[in-house]
């Protein structure tokens, strides 16, 4: 899969995402197994949800980039962001005990191979701005 698609398809799944937790931040919380969903888990899921809505912007915008120290910043920074989501679901959900669900588990596996997929295609681009492509 060439990096221009890749950066689509998840660029889209970060907007869908992303309207899901600004439009129907409660369903999005129920999913993830929050209980007692209060205007402030609300606001925060909204919150988030900008912020991703903003991740998805810089993907869609620079998908067909060319190679540069820039395209690569971008990829890095998204890595670091879900890579972080990773570890942060874990550690709250077997260190803090927060509870979770099934959609838990495999959102996380999902990103995390979403994660690693960005770091592959990092590597590409960062071997390629090495022999000056």
């Amino acid at each position: 899969m060439s990096r221009s698609l890749f950066l689509l398809l998840i660029g889209i799944y970060s907007i869908v995402l992303a309207l899901s937790m600004i439009f129907a931040p409660k369903a999005a919380l129920e999913s993830y197994g929050t209980g007692n969903i209060d205007l402030n888990h609300i606001s925060t899921m909204q919150f988030l949800g900008v912020a991703n809505l903003g991740f998805a912007a810089l993907t869609l915008l620079n998908r067909n980039a060319p190679n540069s120290v820039a395209l690569r910043n971008s990829l890095s920074a998204t890595a670091l962001v879900v890579f972080g989501g990773v570890v942060l679901g874990f550690y709250n959900a077997y260190a803090m005990n927060v509870p979770y669900t099934a959609f838990f588990i495999g959102d996380t596996l999902f990103r995390l191979a979403l994660g690693l997929a960005i770091l592959y295609y990092y590597n590409q681009e960062s071997k390629l701005a090495q022999v000056g492509i």
